[in-house]
Order: C-alpha cells, then structure tokens, then sequence
C-alpha cells in the first residue's frame, strides 16, 4: 500500500495517541500487513518509513500483550499481525534492529517501552531497575521494558555489567545475534552497517547464539565475532580490558583497518573522514590514543605510519586521509 511519508505520519501519531478514527486504523492496518508478503521490502523504504514501522511494530507488539490474558490468547486472537511482526523481524535484522516477537510473547513481556540514546561525541551510564549497569558509547541506543529490564535491544555498542540474579537471567538482542547472561561483565559491538558483531567478555561467561540457534559460550578474555555474511561465529583469546577502554574515554586499536578506525573517530569527534582510495581505507593499524587526543593529532600519527596525509576541508569538520607518497 502505497502511503506518503506526511499521511503516514500523520497517521502513526494518531494510532500511537489513540485518537485514530475506525477508517484510519483501517489504513494503517492495510499498511501494516502488506510488509508480511514482500520478502525485501524494508529494503525500499526511505529513513522516516524505517522509523515509522519501528514505531509501529513496538506500539502494537506491547499493547496487545498488555491487554492479553495469557500470551497464548494473544496469539489465537491476534495471529495475523504476529505473523506479520515475526516476518518484518526476520528483514530487519540485517539492518540492526532485531525484535524476538515470539520470546516477548512467550515471556509475557508486558508495559512501556524505554528507549536510552547516546549522541555522537558522548558517552553515557544507565542503571537499570535490576541495577545492571550499562555504558553506551558514541550513538548507540537501547530498548528495554519498563517492567522487565533484563532484556535488552542494542544498536551500536555498550558494556554491561549484569547484576546476578538467581535462575534469571540476561538477554542483549542485537542485529542476527542473541547474548544470554546469567552474572558477568562484556562489551558488545554492533554498530551498522558493519557487517560483524562482536562480544568480548571480561569476567564470567555467556553463550552467544544466532536465530538459526548456533550457540558459542565463551568466558573472560574471549570473543565472539559474528560475520553476516557467512552467517558465521569465531571464537578467540584476546586482552578483555582493551575492549572496554572506551568508558574511559581511550581510543584502542588492534590491527584494525583505517576505514574501521575513521567509524570510531566519525562517531567520537562528529566528523567525517573520507580516503582517497582503497589502499588508505584498508591500510591495518594498531594504536591507542588518551581521553583528550584531538582528532587532528590522532590522524596525524594515523598518518604516519603508512606515509599518508590528511587535509581538513575548509569550514567543516570533513577530513581526507590519501598517499602521500610519489607512485612509481
């Protein structure tokens, strides 16, 4: 169904008020169902729609299982739209947002749905009602329910430290990967449109699985990289505590390319960094820099190593990083 990005709008802000009349929840319904047959479609909506569906799914997942009996009424009475919010989960999910409808329901997941944003530049801490406690990096968000915080949608990067708490336990769900805790302290990194998630685990131990229920436990100091592409888990031995530096403000990198790296800088500095070609970009660097190190001298150093230059484009915060060296 074909709506304007203005009328769609317009009609989210009434079904979300509650003021929507019978012939507007009608149009947002045919809306809203047309996603469940079109495999890809997400792919063809522009940022607000991606927003709006968003909006949407949540809104309409959490008010019908707050007014629901039991989790399984729900799914006799509603069945059409949790087929529809599984299949819209299922194509988001490359995008980095992942919905666990089905676990929601079964868990009776119920209330108002907090959303925790961290901007470019910043870095912030969130207790949580379980006095978990989050740090999220340089825009990144979570979600979690008022009522139930320990589940936990993550867009970006965070490390939690759980707080234990018997026979209960923690769950992250983050692009194609689920992270189930019980008592520990790890550092996810997710950030799109990258195309690996990565946990690290600095005390305790979790298991890592994907939605085809490929599980990897891994204990402190270790790490799990997932590869999209390849729908895939590795598991290494690394130093836990450089991984989770960044709370301090310290940029660290290990043998990591100068396009990853310029991510990272783009998102502390609110900057962009731009490379003349792909012998820059890919060039594999290691590195750590201290709380107050201006981008200018980070790039500099960066730079260095290679033989490379960077010039700052006039009245901006736009860089470009290219060889400096004569080409034979």
């Amino acid at each position: 169904m074909d709506i304007s990005n203005t009328r769609l709008k317009e009609l989210l802000d009434k079904y979300l008020d509650g003021t929507a009349s019978a012939e507007e929840i009608s149009e947002v319904d045919a809306w809203y169902a047309s996603f469940a047959s079109h495999k890809g479609v997400t792919e063809q909506l522009n940022a607000d729609r991606q927003v709006a569906l968003e909006q949407l799914l949540f809104s309409r997942i959490h008010r019908e299982i707050s007014q629901a009996q039991a989790p399984l009424r729900v799914l006799r009475s509603r069945a059409r739209y949790w087929w529809a919010a599984a299949s819209v989960a299922v194509l988001l999910a490359a995008g980095g947002v992942y919905y666990a409808v089905n676990r929601m329901a079964e868990q009776g997941v119920a209330g108002t749905m907090i959303t925790e944003t961290v901007e470019k530049g910043n870095i912030r801490k969130i207790t949580l009602p379980d006095s978990s406690i989050i740090w999220l990096n340089a825009d990144s968000k979570i979600r979690y329910a008022q009522q139930h915080g320990r589940e936990i949608w993550l867009e970006g990067e965070g490390y939690f430290e759980i707080a234990p708490r018997q026979e209960e336990g923690f769950l992250v769900h983050t692009g194609q990967l689920d992270v189930q805790v019980l008592g520990t302290s790890f550092n996810i990194d997710a950030y799109a449109p990258a195309d690996s998630i990565t946990v690290t685990v600095s005390s305790g131990k979790v298991a890592v699985r994907t939605e085809k229920n490929t599980d990897v436990a891994i204990a402190a100091n270790q790490q799990a990289v997932y590869k999209a592409t390849a729908d895939s888990i590795n598991r290494y031995d690394i130093s836990a505590a450089d991984f989770g530096a960044w709370r301090e403000g310290l940029l660290v990198f290990k043998n990591a390319s100068f396009e990853s790296i310029a991510r990272t800088l783009e998102r502390r500095y609110k900057a962009h960094i731009r490379f003349d070609g792909q012998k820059t970009a890919s060039a594999l660097l290691s590195a750590r820099f201290g709380k107050d190190e201006p981008i200018k001298d980070i790039l500099r150093m960066l730079c260095d190593i290679y033989g490379f230059n960077y010039r700052k484009e006039p009245g901006s915060e736009e860089y470009l990083v290219y060889d400096a060296q004569p080409h034979h």
